[in-house]
């Protein structure tokens, strides 16, 4: 009888403890993994200042981080901020891209077709600055016309003539041998080609008149042939300084209203506490009623060879229910046997 009532005893206490303690850390572990989550959350979007202020008595807290452009600030803009008795909320978000900017020094050549080897010529056709885009690098550059240099780009056979006209006046006869046979010009000899003789005066010789003056007007000329530039071919360069502009890190400044937080009440944790502890009291109370109970009876003796011997103790009947069935066990002694008898009774 003692091996189960220390049996039951074992059992009852286990269930107990195992009532008072499963609660706690349930909720440790939720409020662990919670502040574990705000930490790692703290740590990814950090701020770097903090600021509380008081406007027209309202309470507000300005918070600005610095994130890589393809951080995202929901999670600060979604977390409740408890302090000082408020609990701030997200208000507004002002947003701010840091760019990051470098330089260099570049030089552009061009080539462009012209028909004059003139540079002012060239210069016309030139634009004095011109946009730059390469790489991500934008910006304008300016000519350089010190740079500037032509050449012939082609030649063509091209056909001329050089050609002059002169007249001879005074002539008594319209005779060829009085006109020149060759005339210069621009440093050309230029062959007689044509003559045109013009009566200038007249006389009577016998009863007709008779001509006694010519004039005469002789064209020279000469066809010429040459190698002439089918146009030209200037290059010219460009130089100036150009910027890259790439996206850096985002300023947020996050700001937050805050409303009073009302007095707190008894958290649910200690409700919890709370009853586990009264769960516990009224097991430790039915523990000892129980071991009362069964500690009640008589010891039990024997009368062998006129010596009373004590064989054991005799409990009281022992009642066990579960639900409306219930079990009485009674143990017996019957001369040296322990018998335990068990009667089931519906209730």
């Amino acid at each position: 009888m003692n091996h189960l009532k220390q049996k039951l005893l074992t059992k009852v206490a286990a269930v107990a403890m195992l009532v008072f303690m499963l609660p706690l850390p349930v909720f440790a572990s939720a409020e662990i993994q919670e502040n574990t989550a705000v930490q790692q959350e703290q740590q990814i979007l950090a701020p770097i200042s903090v600021e509380r202020k008081n406007v027209d008595g309202k309470a507000y807290l300005i918070r600005v981080y610095e994130l890589p452009a393809e951080a995202d600030i929901k999670a600060a803009e979604q977390e409740k901020v408890v302090q000082d008795s408020y609990t701030f909320s997200h208000l507004t978000t002002e947003k701010e891209i840091n760019e990051n900017t470098t330089s260099k020094n570049v030089t552009e050549e061009v080539k462009v077709e012209t028909q004059s080897k003139n540079l002012e010529d060239v210069i016309k056709q030139l634009p004095s600055t011109k946009d730059y885009s390469v790489d991500g690098y934008t910006g304008k550059i300016v000519l350089d016309t010190g740079s500037i240099a032509t050449e012939v780009a082609g030649y063509t056979t091209r056909n001329y003539t050089v050609s002059t006209v002169k007249e001879y006046s005074g002539l008594m006869y319209a005779d060829p041998s009085f006109v020149s046979q060759t005339a210069v010009k621009d440093g050309y000899t230029l062959p007689l080609t044509d003559i045109n003789w013009v009566v200038m005066g007249t006389g009577l010789a016998g009863d007709s008149l008779v001509p006694t003056e010519y004039k005469a007007t002789a064209t020279y000329a000469k066809t010429f042939s040459s190698q002439v530039p089918t146009g030209y071919i200037s290059t010219a360069r460009y130089t100036g300084t150009v910027i890259k502009t790439e996206p850096g890190t985002v300023c947020y400044t996050v700001t937050y209203i805050g409303t009073p937080m009302e007095k707190e009440g008894i958290s649910f944790l200690w409700i919890i506490t709370f009853i586990a502890a009264l769960v516990l009291l009224a097991c430790a109370v039915t523990l000892t009623i129980l071991y009362l109970r069964l500690k009640k009876g008589a010891d039990i003796y024997n009368l062998i060879d006129k010596e009373y011997i004590k064989l054991g103790h005799q409990s009281v009947d022992f009642l066990f229910s579960y639900g409306r069935y219930r079990m009485v066990m009674k143990r017996l002694w019957i001369g040296t046997k322990d018998i335990l008898i068990f009667i089931g009774k519906n209730y």
